[in-house]
C-alpha cells in the first residue's frame, strides 16, 4: 500500500502523489480552507476595518453563502463586530499602557566598601586634583 498525503488546512487524506497534491492545492476548497486558517493570525484592527466597509450579506444570513471568505458582503453579526471593536480597543490600550522605567541599582543605592574604580566620582576633588604628573 502506498503513502498518502495530509492535508492540514483541509483535514483529509490524499494519495502521495506530486500531480494529486498540485491538483488538490489548487482547487477551491483547499484555498479556503488556508485563507480561513490564515486570517486567525491577521490583525483584528485590519479585519474589522475591511468588514466595516462591507454591507450584511443576506444568503450568509439566510443560512448559506456559496462564496464564503470570498464574498463581497459582510459575514459578521452585529454581535460579532461589537465583540472585534472590544478586542481592537483592548489591543490599543494594552499598546499604549506606559511602563514604568527602571530604577538601577547603582543609581539608587549607595554601597560601601567599593574600590576606588567604582565608587562615584566626587566633583569637588576632581577640581583640586593635579593632573601634572611625571612618569618615571
Amino acid at each position: 500500500m502506498g503513502q498518502s498525503y495530509f492535508c492540514d488546512y483541509c483535514g483529509c487524506y490524499m494519495k502521495s502523489d506530486v500531480n494529486v497534491r498540485k491538483l488538490h492545492n489548487n482547487g477551491i476548497s483547499h484555498t479556503v480552507a488556508k485563507y480561513r486558517y490564515m486570517r486567525r493570525f491577521e490583525d483584528p484592527a485590519k479585519i474589522l476595518a475591511e468588514e466595516r466597509l462591507k454591507k450584511p450579506c443576506q444568503r450568509y444570513f439566510k443560512g448559506y453563502c456559496k462564496f464564503d471568505l470570498y464574498c463581497n458582503y459582510g459575514h459578521y453579526s452585529e454581535q460579532e463586530l461589537k465583540k472585534l471593536e472590544q478586542l481592537v480597543a483592548a489591543q490599543k490600550k494594552s499598546k499604549t499602557r506606559r511602563r514604568k522605567p527602571k530604577k538601577w541599582p547603582w543609581k539608587t543605592h549607595h554601597q560601601s566598601g567599593l574600590p576606588p574604580s567604582l565608587r562615584p566620582m566626587e566633583l569637588a576633588k576632581l577640581k583640586t586634583t593635579n593632573f601634572e604628573l611625571n612618569w618615571g
